[in-house]
């Protein structure tokens, strides 16, 4: 007995020693602007590295940067606004419909009016720009709207009455996600007045943002939005760009093409009548506070591994999920959604390439290895456009480390609210 109380005795003590040499041992890594990334501890010869998604940071500074703003209707046309300028959250109240923001000697001007949702079954324009997996590269994304002729040089639309289709995958990874998606909901109000149109095709990470999923946002725009109150906040229904976005289609029909940003799986179509179906899942999805949701084959369509934003099986099976696409189920596919193509993001691919005999086309050519390339529908007909714009990845989320000290308070604090997160993470329901 005596014997069984030493080796107890020891084991409570061993344990949390060896956590506390490790951890002494440990580095705190984080980015240019001092937004923490990664705690990285050494293992051996290795070392285990784990993601900092708390959205905490040191002595931050964003030289130039703008995140937000996060803008709440109130009653009679008023509003409330977040936004967090180089190093401090900032905050407003007006009525009208535009906020004028100014940061670091830059005016920013956001129209808060909300786009009308334009028909996701609608005949083919003359001329459609399709952009995908965007990602937070604002620099990207306004020029090769300028490229494409799709925006003039102060950065205003002038495609007249023809689409750009923005095909899923706009948030995340990197650190302008707000700011594209307020180019993109702006540039929705332009097209409109002018016939045109702007579809935000939904991706898996809109998904994940609106649900509360932050783990593959940048840190940089984890500690901004901390400072605006957190992720549930920001894009909650209540804000103007949280609101938007839950009212954007998962699937979208232009006359004989379909687009979806991941694909459609045979499990979709055998299951799902029409495109109007897929988007009114989606939107069910929303309102029934996501998180409390029932599991269901029409959700599973819009959310699931097999769904229209997570699919892969055009390229590659997935073990355990479902067997790599075959041709006779793309024509099936299309035969059912009465098209004669699918155009997809979501899976990387070096240059944008036709396959299953010109019945999947996909997009995504998100990488700076890639071929400089964009998708152009003129009267119905595809061409792939040498676009000649590099995407100009950030390749070094992570600049700097520091030594963790376990008897530091900020420390034992950084490495509580880095378990609370991971936590707060792990309750987001799952497969929704």
């Amino acid at each position: 007995m005596r014997r069984l109380f030493k080796l107890a005795l020891i084991s409570t003590l061993f344990i949390p020693l060896t956590v506390i040499v490790l951890l002494s041992l440990a580095k705190v890594g984080a980015t240019d602007s001092g937004a923490h990334a990664r705690l990285r501890i050494p293992v051996g010869k290795q070392s285990a590295s784990f993601q900092i998604y708390s959205g905490t940071g040191e002595h931050v500074i964003m030289p130039g940067f703008l995140d937000g703003p996060v803008v709440r209707s109130r009653n009679a046309g008023g509003w409330s606004a977040t936004w967090y300028c180089e190093n401090q959250r900032n905050a407003s109240v007006g009525q009208g419909r535009v906020l004028s923001i100014n940061c670091a000697g830059r005016s920013h001007r956001f129209n808060l009016q909300q786009p009308p949702v334009f028909d996701a079954d609608a005949p083919m324009p003359a001329t459609v720009a399709v952009i995908s997996d965007l990602e937070g590269n604002l620099r990207f994304l306004n020029a090769a709207l300028s490229k494409l002729g799709v925006t003039d040089a102060g950065g205003d639309w002038q495609f007249a009455n023809n689409h750009l289709v923005v095909l899923g995958d706009s948030v995340d990874r990197g650190r302008e996600a707000f700011a594209v998606l307020w180019r993109l909901h702006g540039l929705a109000l332009q097209a409109h007045a002018a016939g045109g149109a702007v579809h935000v095709v939904l991706g898996n990470h809109e998904q994940y943002v609106l649900r509360g999923n932050y783990s593959r946002t940048h840190p940089d725009h984890r500690y901004a939005v901390r400072q605006m109150g957190g992720f549930e906040r920001a894009f909650s229904e209540e804000t103007i760009i949280g609101a938007w976005l839950r009212a954007q289609p998962v699937a979208l029909r232009l006359g004989r093409t379909l687009f979806v940003h991941g694909g459609v799986s045979p499990e979709v179509a055998a299951n799902v009548p029409d495109v109007d179906s897929l988007n009114g899942a989606m939107r069910n999805f929303w309102g029934s506070h996501a998180g409390s949701a029932a599991r269901s084959k029409a959700f599973d369509a819009v959310l699931s591994h097999q769904g229209v934003t997570q699919y892969r099986g055009y390229f590659e099976a997935m073990d355990g999920m479902y067997p790599q696409a075959t041709q006779a189920d793309l024509e099936a596919v299309v035969r059912h959604f009465d098209v004669d193509r699918i155009v997809v993001g979501h899976t990387l691919v070096e240059r944008i390439q036709r396959s299953y005999n010109g019945r999947v086309i996909a997009v995504d050519v998100n990488d700076d290895e890639a071929r400089r390339e964009v998708l152009v529908f003129h009267n119905g007909t595809p061409k792939i456009v040498d676009l000649g714009i590099p995407r100009a990845l950030e390749t070094k989320a992570l600049a700097r480390e520091r030594p963790f000290n376990p008897l530091s308070m900020d420390d034992l604090r950084l490495l509580g609210e880095m378990v609370q997160a991971y936590r707060d993470l792990d309750r987001v329901p799952k497969p929704y």
